[in-house]
């Protein structure tokens, strides 16, 4: 099958809205497909000058219908028969969530597609490949894209017949690596120091691993809850469950680990004397100040002069994510300093092509 990344995935969604195309992507559990699609969607409607809606769309919208297929009755999709006493014939009353203007635009996400039972997946072939379910017929503006987990991954999935996914384009979607993790999460207010402690041990973004007990495990989808539990906490008993409910006991154990390094660092020391900062030689401990440094700033926007000369006594590699933990947490204060100060200007123009 087709493997494809996450900025490959948006190129085919904007193919298949083009062309009107019936697409599918497989992927494992938790990697950021229908965050993508809806992301996707939205970058659809700026592009169409159009309000982004999660609802039918009226004019000058574009509508993105989330429909768990898998929690549908038949008759959700084909409607319900009545009789029309004065022709006496059958006509079918269409769900009330089917776009019906001729003139709106959107895409209809079958989210789970492959989690519904033969007989709702059966009703969706019409709809699917002819645009049409009987009399009812999908606007011309509108695709339909689905998405599902596969087999290998434990979800109880059925297994979707040669006629329905052939209806379909299919890929795959990859799970993100540490790099492309990294881009998305400086973008969504992920904690820096989870963004840390996955640049300084990648194998604890996607752990999935069937054999284990814990029901909990480290995804992208579970870091970003992660995140959200432990923003203005510092460590504590109550920190270390949050971890554990988020990413399983294991990677809890690890990352609580990474954390208490912090008490290893002066920052205060380390930003008025920025040479000493070749003093910590542990790899762990310079991610572990990495993310110390990017807590800080949040709380102190000052500080950002004092970073910029740590950059001279680091690698590349670590003056490179320094910088841009700082520009995503505030990008406007970040330009205003740095094009303003002689060393971030240095900086600026040094990485120019990674700070743009």
């Amino acid at each position: 099958m087709n493997n494809i990344n996450h900025e490959q995935l948006k190129e085919q969604i904007l193919i298949s809205y083009e062309t009107k195309t019936p697409l599918f992507i497989w992927g494992g559990v938790g990697i950021g497909k229908s965050e993508s699609i809806k992301s996707c969607a939205m970058e659809i409607a700026e592009r169409e000058g159009l309000e982004f809606v999660e609802t039918n769309t009226e004019n000058g919208h574009f509508g993105f219908l989330d429909v768990r297929i898998s929690q549908l009755e038949p008759s959700d999709l084909r409607g319900l028969p009545v009789q029309d006493l004065a022709s006496g014939t059958t006509k079918w009353l269409i769900p009330n969530w089917l776009p019906k203007k001729e003139s709106s635009k959107g895409i209809i996400f079958f989210d789970e597609l492959n989690l519904s039972p033969p007989s709702i997946q059966a009703v969706a072939y019409q709809l699917i490949l002819d645009r049409r379910i009987g009399d009812y017929v999908l606007p011309k503006g509108w695709v339909i894209i689905s998405a599902g987990n596969r087999a290998e991954d434990k979800c109880s999935v059925f297994e979707m017949s040669n006629a329905l996914c052939n209806r379909f384009l299919h890929s795959e979607l990859a799970s993100p690596d540490k790099d492309e993790w990294t881009n998305w999460a400086l973008k969504n207010d992920i904690d820096n120091r989870i963004i840390a402690f996955i640049n300084f041990k990648p194998s604890s973004l996607n752990r999935v691993d069937s054999h284990l007990k814990d029901k909990a495990f480290p995804t992208p989808r579970s870091w970003a809850f992660c995140s959200k539990l432990i923003k203005g906490r510092e460590e504590s008993d109550t920190l270390k469950r949050l971890i554990a409910s988020s990413v399983g006991e294991a990677t809890s154990i690890e990352f609580f680990a990474f954390l208490k390094l912090q008490a290893k660092i002066n920052l205060k020391e380390i930003l008025k004397h920025p040479e000493s900062i070749e003093n910590v030689k542990e790899i762990d401990l310079r991610y572990v100040l990495l993310g110390t440094i990017a807590e800080f700033y949040k709380k102190d926007k000052k500080i950002l002069t004092q970073t910029f000369p740590l950059c001279d006594y680091l690698e590349p590699e670590f003056s490179i994510l320094l910088l841009r933990f700082l520009k995503a947490i505030d990008n406007n204060n970040f330009k205003k300093v740095v094009t303003s100060d002689a060393k971030g200007k240095a900086l600026l123009q040094r990485y120019a092509d990674i700070l743009s």
